[in-house]
């Protein structure tokens, strides 16, 4: 089985020309991914016209739509829309001292071959900060011993490809651009993008393509770019 994913800081639909969420839909839509991790998403707040960003989005894609509030009383954080229904969501606490808000949303998608365990997160500013963040994801959240699902984690990372975070993830993890990845790798900022905060990691699947998307709608859509991926899953287990 084939399959796209995209993982997108949206920056709550603010991009070149102010606010319009219909930019990062045709950006998404261009892209025709099973799979999008979102973060910096609006669910309901003043700012965005009280606007359910991820629901709308899902709505007018087509898709399944997940949420994982981080801050805002819940009203902002990741999102995951999905081709796929999913069996399993939850969203764990990734949040480190009196920093800002940060967690990890997990949902297991039920495809048309097996499950599918994705987790969409959006890491703090501070060096120490992420590797507390990253040290609680891969001991507790993420437990790849003995399963035989596979695995997507995606999302913004807030670090370089060759900090201590990177290298930690690296060594639990596929990262998907590192291996097959075309072009150029930087997401940020979109306007000039001159480093790589977005990362699609994995287990149990294989890349085949990754790619940075640079279209008329992701130049202006957000401050970053969206990464995308091409995997290919030979489940084991197939959902009951």
């Amino acid at each position: 089985m084939h399959l796209r994913a995209m993982t997108y800081n949206i920056h709550s639909g603010f991009g070149q020309d102010g606010y319009d969420l219909r930019t990062i839909v045709r950006a998404i839509e261009h892209e025709r991914p099973d799979v999008v991790a979102l973060q910096e998403v609006d669910f309901g707040l003043w700012r965005t016209g009280y606007v359910n960003q991820a629901q709308w989005l899902a709505a007018q894609l087509g898709m399944h739509a997940f949420m994982g509030g981080t801050r805002r009383q819940g009203r902002y954080g990741n999102a995951l829309l999905t081709r796929w229904p999913t069996t399993f969501v939850k969203n764990h606490n990734l949040t480190v001292w009196s920093q800002p808000g940060r967690a990890c949303l997990e949902a297991h998608l039920i495809t048309p071959k097996g499950l599918l365990r994705c987790y969409v997160t959006h890491l703090g500013l501070l060096p120490q900060e992420r590797m507390v963040q990253v040290k609680r994801l891969t001991r507790e959240i993420i437990d790849t011993n003995g399963s035989h699902e596979p695995i997507l984690l995606m999302g913004d990372f807030n670090t370089m490809p060759r900090s201590r975070v990177s290298h930690h993830l690296r060594s639990r993890f596929t990262d998907v651009f590192a291996v097959v990845g075309n072009g150029r790798s930087a997401t940020f900022h979109a306007r000039l993008p001159g480093v790589r905060f977005d990362y699609i990691y994995t287990t149990s699947l294989t890349p085949i393509a990754s790619h940075v998307a640079v279209t008329p709608w992701t130049a202006k859509g957000s401050d970053h770019l969206p990464l995308v991926a091409s995997l290919r899953a030979a489940f084991r287990v197939k959902c009951s």
